[in-house]
């Protein structure tokens, strides 16, 4: 009887069919369901549909199999404890399941196992499914970082984004039509947070790091200050004033700024040590200044806190230029 049931069940996981409709739950309900976070009403809604649709019983389906894999006994024994690994509620949810199909007992899941790892799974790694669910790729700091990724304007770094080739500004690249979409996109929601909240330290610093990949330092800087303002010691807004500094040295042909952007990257390193972005573009800034010593001692560091391949790429080719600069009989 199992292995007939079963066999209904993964049919529905089989073959084409359209997807879910606009009456189907979303894939976060069939998750929620698993781990018997809803209630008795709401569960038996779903499970009754998912006996009607092909396209939701092959999710249903598919959460099953994604909680299927062998858990080390370390994380079995911290289950034990939730409700849905009891034999009460497992019987009981089972039950629920054959008496919601209208059409007899179409599907039946060994609850026995994989319902108390899906609950398990979603309460410990709850919080980055929701903050996904929630921002996803809208999230206007990731897509500052995909805009930086797309049309890198400088070889500062910005937190978050994924090495890529410096662009050359030519003519006509200032144009609405030239600028990263994601770019657009952050800026709108930042604008929309700040007209209800004009002094919020979020999307001040969000709003600055827009203005950086629009070439705008000297907005970058009166933003991150009034940022300071009202937290004086975060890293984030030092290490981005520092940022906006030595982009408004190299564009403006400001050197003195080089030393005020060094002042602000060490108080950020300071108070957030390590951190990759800021010790990389503490580098950079020592070359601007022809500090080769204090250059080369950076891009060491650098490399030692294991940056991605992108990134370790483009550090290693400064450092062995530097290098090959300090070499006797050279003039830097």
């Amino acid at each position: 009887m199992e292995e007939a049931d079963d066999t209904r069940f993964r049919r529905l996981a089989g073959g084409p069919r359209d997807g879910p409709g606009e009456g189907c739950p979303e894939a976060t309900e069939w998750a929620r369901l698993a781990a018997g976070l809803l209630e008795d009403a709401r569960s038996d809604e779903l499970l009754a549909h998912a006996s009607r649709c092909d396209a939701c019983g092959a999710m249903l389906h598919a959460v099953a199999e994604d909680f299927s894999q062998e858990m080390p006994p370390e994380e079995l024994r911290a289950l034990e404890d939730l409700g849905s690994a009891k034999p009460e509620w497992q019987r009981r949810m089972a039950r629920r399941m054959s008496e919601a199909s209208a059409r007899g007992r179409v599907v039946q899941i060994r609850f026995a196992r994989w319902v108390a790892v899906a609950a398990g799974v979603i309460l410990m790694a709850g919080a980055g499914w929701w903050a996904w669910e929630r921002w996803g790729a809208n999230d206007p700091a990731r897509l500052i970082a995909k805009a930086y990724t797309q049309q890198r304007p400088f070889e500062l770094r910005i937190p978050g984004a994924e090495n890529a080739p410096v662009r050359v500004e030519r003519g006509g690249a200032g144009s609405a039509f030239g600028r990263p979409a994601a770019l657009s996109e952050a800026e709108g929601q930042i604008a929309a947070a700040l007209e209800r909240d004009p002094e919020n330290v979020k999307w001040l610093s969000l709003r600055a790091r827009a203005e950086l990949l629009d070439r705008d330092p000297d907005g970058a800087i009166t933003t991150l200050e009034r940022g300071l303002e009202r937290k004086p010691d975060d890293p984030d807004l030092l290490g981005d004033l520092g940022m906006a500094y030595a982009l408004r040295a190299e564009t403006q042909n400001r050197d003195v700024d080089y030393a005020r952007a060094i002042e602000y990257l060490e108080r950020s390193l300071r108070a957030k040590p390590n951190a990759p972005e800021t010790v990389f573009n503490r580098a950079l800034v020592y070359e601007r200044m022809f500090l080769y010593d204090e250059a080369i001692r950076e891009w060491r560091h650098f490399l030692e806190l294991g940056a991605g391949d992108g990134w370790r790429e483009e550090a290693q080719r400064r450092l062995a230029e530097l290098e090959q600069k300090k070499k006797p009989g050279r003039q830097p």
